[in-house]
């Protein structure tokens, strides 16, 4: 069984739209779809029509979702009330209608798509991984949210007193839920982290996003390392690492990260690299001299 594994990544998700696109032009179609966070957006329209043309309707997508502020940023006012306790920052009631529009007409449950899909959500309180899809009654568009509900900037999802957010929290890249569901070949679309030596700060939200996202990223590549020693089981990781610091309702690199996308994929395709793990990796040789005469521990 063949299955896309698709990351979260925000706005990021257009280099991933360029890879499914490719990946749909060389007959690279899944049978299951698991997706966290922007990738369960993503996952949602192919499962609803997994062809070529519905892959390249993303591209449509993204080109509108910057017009359309679907990610805009927030007001000062809303920062406030989200500082003195509000418990988010935008509203997702646009990106909701934006969904609800464009999914084809009649795609409302899990139980409408043509192929299987399963979206991650993460238990605030536990930092504990759901997955919605089993029932096929269950709303699409409201676990999707839930999906993408960046903790503090979307609003969670509230059930029976209980706070569910972004799937990312937990695993951006849930390849563990593609094996338990009888994969043996896995398609990981990875909006990846990457090392910067020339990182660009711009604030106090820039540095707890940085030091949040690495130990993020090692759990994702503790995921992909436990995967490809599954006997049996094929894993083809597309890391797309590119513009990683940009910024949130910032759709001015969209066209760009579209084509990055699929000439990453394009690639990957030429030369592919089963089984292997894709990251960035540096020696102590690499590491910048530390202040106070501090030296890196790498072991």
């Amino acid at each position: 069984m063949r299955a896309f594994v698709l990351s979260g990544g925000g706005n990021r998700g257009a280099l991933q739209a360029g890879a499914l696109k490719v990946l749909l032009q060389h007959g690279v179609v899944p049978d299951v779809i698991v997706g966290s966070s922007i990738g369960a957006l993503h996952g949602a329209f192919l499962a609803a029509v997994p062809t070529l043309a519905q892959a390249e309707r993303l591209f449509t997508l993204w080109r509108e979702a910057g017009r359309r502020r679907l990610f805009g940023t927030a007001s000062p006012w809303r920062v406030l009330r989200a500082l003195f306790g509000s418990d988010h920052l935008a509203d997702n009631q646009r990106l909701r209608d934006y969904i609800a529009q464009a999914l084809p007409s009649g795609v409302r449950t899990f139980g409408d798509l043509r192929i299987p899909l399963y979206v991650t959500i993460c238990h605030l309180a536990t930092h504990t991984l759901y997955v919605c899809g089993h029932d096929h009654r269950q709303p699409l568009i409201d676990a999707v949210l839930t999906s993408a509900a960046v903790p503090g900037f979307f609003r969670p999802t509230y059930h029976q007193g209980q706070a569910f957010v972004d799937g990312g929290v937990v695993s951006n890249l849930p390849v563990q839920v593609a094996l338990a569901l009888g994969a043996t070949e896995i398609w990981a679309l990875d909006l990846a982290f990457s090392y910067q030596d020339d990182l660009e700060l711009r604030g106090a939200l820039d540095i707890a996003g940085y030091a949040i996202r690495r130990p993020l990223y090692d759990l994702t590549l503790h995921e992909l390392e436990r995967a490809v020693c599954v006997p049996g089981v094929t894993v083809h990781h597309i890391a797309l690492p590119s513009y990683p610091n940009l910024p949130l309702g910032d759709f001015s690199k969209t066209e760009a990260m579209l084509a990055e996308g699929e000439r990453i994929a394009q690639a990957y395709l030429a030369c592919p690299l089963p089984n292997v793990i894709q990251h960035p990796r540096y020696t102590e040789g690499d590491l910048p001299p530390g202040p106070f005469g501090a030296r890196p521990f790498c072991r």
